[in-house]
């Protein structure tokens, strides 16, 4: 047993260290005592931190800031609750996840109490926050110039100093609560996820089974669009819901990976054996990031290059910052390993059924292309799915959208609203209403440019239709005549019979951009609540979310 003193150091090493620190001192101690399982155990209970802290003039951060601590106790979430006077600046560095609620007080100033706070992220040039991970909810009064000024403060100055967001800042209104409980939903839905994929998301291998080109690309308006329909294999039954979507760990190209790896060598910056090579070279094309490096990464590089402030006005690729700005002689490939980022997955909606397609995942998925420092590049992970042919292999996990569901009774009516790719949820969401046997009405819109080249899934939703399994089916092809017809058109040419859809219950479910496509859909939607329901329309939709009749999955 430990001394007292002994076992207090203990326990605050524990406490004060990194998961990272932690896994090396259990490798260091298992050496020393191997059948010794106790620091496992306490390895296995270790918990990553999350600080929810406050700054208030008035009280109603710090009420907002309790009611939002409640809530996460109640998700089980280990979490501490601090006024921003309290808080011990020295813990900054320490900690691995802040959440800030912040209110504006006169001219754009923080809350007295967060002034030393707000004094220390601005002006402290000595520390960097390279393990933080934050998001600011910003409380204030739009009728004021400087709305939320202290918030958009106090996410700029964590930024500078390396901290990552979690998600955006939010900004809030006198009116916050309802904003307020969004953030706290996307926070919970963040931690939901890293939770998911820590606890053994089980990464799975699939190969390519069938990969076919729905968009028409005969046409010259149409022969630089790729929207592709992928079929995805496994070895062993695999179980998802409709509604839930997979993450695709892409990979980077060959040529690419080799014109890292070769930099170096030409530089002789290393020598390497086979075995060494064929690590390096795994390393750079199945785990790290080349592509549109982080700020984060940026501010990390710059100490090993000549260059203190690399510029953030252009997206970098690793092979343009390295040639031009090369690393300093001192440092190696092994320095630059040390501080890469992962390749992050991508998420793409499931299009198929799992009671229908057996041991087999469908995605849709479209080439997205953009201009980038002048040239045309195309989407990370989208090239890299159109680019793999039948056979090979790509490794993904499940993930659960507890947001995106089918109503549990079959009887209920739904509305599907997904223009262009968010067509792919909705075609999981039919079949297994059809496989099922449900009895509620199923009316889908649809849209994108051209009927003859962009009509996604084209013979299965006829077939829905002349089934019945498809009550209704509104379609728009924006550039088939001369005035533009989108999807929010043709629900306002239908808003007597869509109101009474959703006046007798029915689920709205939206999926595909968020901006500007989601947003028009419900502006639309308010409008026809408004002059056809002749209700009140925040209402009447705030009713409708909260009972789980109102989701969206935009991006």
């Amino acid at each position: 047993m430990l001394s007292e003193s002994n076992k207090k150091i203990f326990i605050k090493l524990i406490k004060e260290s990194s998961r990272e620190e932690i896994i090396w001192m259990y490798g260091y101690m298992s050496g020393l005592f191997p059948k010794d399982k106790c620091f496992f155990d306490i390895l296995k209970n270790k918990k990553e931190k999350i600080t929810l802290v406050y700054g208030t003039e008035t009280g109603n951060a710090k009420s907002l800031a309790f009611d939002i601590y409640k809530k996460f106790q109640k998700k089980e979430l280990k979490i501490n609750l601090i006024n921003l006077d309290q808080y011990n600046l020295k813990n900054l560095e320490k900690e691995n996840y802040l959440l800030i609620i912040i209110s504006t007080h006169g001219e754009g100033e923080p809350p007295f109490s967060a002034k030393n706070f707000f004094n220390f992220i601005k002006n402290n040039t000595k520390i960097y926050l390279k393990k933080l991970k934050y998001s600011v909810l910003a409380l204030g009064d739009k009728s004021y110039s400087h709305f939320c000024q202290a918030g958009i403060d106090v996410d700029k100055y964590l930024y500078n100093i390396g901290a990552i967001r979690i998600i955006p800042l939010y900004k809030c209104d006198i009116d916050y609560k309802e904003k307020a409980y969004k953030w706290f939903y996307e926070i919970l839905n963040f931690f939901q996820n890293k939770k998911d994929i820590e606890n053994k998301k089980r990464i799975i291998c699939g190969k390519i089974f069938n990969k076919i080109l729905l968009s028409d690309q005969k046409r010259e308006y149409n022969k630089n669009k790729e929207v592709y329909h992928i079929e995805i294999s496994c070895q062993n039954e695999i179980k998802y819901n409709p509604g839930d979507a997979i993450g695709i760990f892409p990979e980077n190209s060959s040529n690419q990976t080799y014109d890292i790896i070769n930099f170096f060598l030409k530089n002789k910056k290393i020598e390497l054996k086979q075995k060494e090579y064929k690590k390096i070279y795994n390393l750079f094309k199945k785990k790290f990031n080349i592509f549109c490096l982080s700020n984060n990464f940026l501010n990390k590089y710059s100490l090993l290059s000549d260059q203190e402030n690399i510029p953030y006005d252009r997206k970098w690729n690793l092979i343009d910052l390295l040639k031009e700005f090369p690393i300093k002689r001192k440092y190696s490939l092994k320095n630059l390993i040390k501080i890469m980022e992962c390749i992050k997955p991508r998420l793409y909606s499931i299009s198929s059924s799992h009671k229908v397609h057996y041991n087999k995942i469908h995605i849709t998925v479209s080439r997205h292309s953009f201009q980038l420092n002048g040239e045309t590049v195309f989407g990370y992970c989208s090239d890299f799915l159109s680019k793999l042919k039948k056979g090979d292999e790509l490794f993904f996990f499940i993930y659960n959208n507890k947001l995106f569901k089918l109503p549990k009774n079959l009887d209920k009516d739904i509305i599907l609203i997904g223009p262009g790719t968010g067509i792919a949820p909705f075609r999981s969401f039919l079949y297994e209403r059809e496989y099922m046997g449900a009895t509620g009405r199923n009316w889908l819109f649809f849209g994108d440019q051209h009927f003859s080249t962009d009509f996604l899934y084209k013979k299965e939703i006829q077939t829905w239709k002349k089934k019945g399994i498809l009550n209704n089916v509104s379609l728009s092809f924006s550039r088939d005549q001369k005035n533009k017809i989108y999807v929010q058109d043709k629900i306002w040419e239908n808003r007597i019979e869509f109101f009474s859809w959703i006046q007798n219950g029915a689920y709205i479910y939206v999926c595909g951009k968020k901006d500007p496509m989601s947003i028009d859909i419900e502006k639309m939607i308010y409008h026809i609540i408004e002059e056809v329901g002749k209700c009140n329309p925040e209402f009447f939709i705030k009713e409708m979310k909260k009972n789980g009749r109102y989701l969206k999955d935009v991006y």
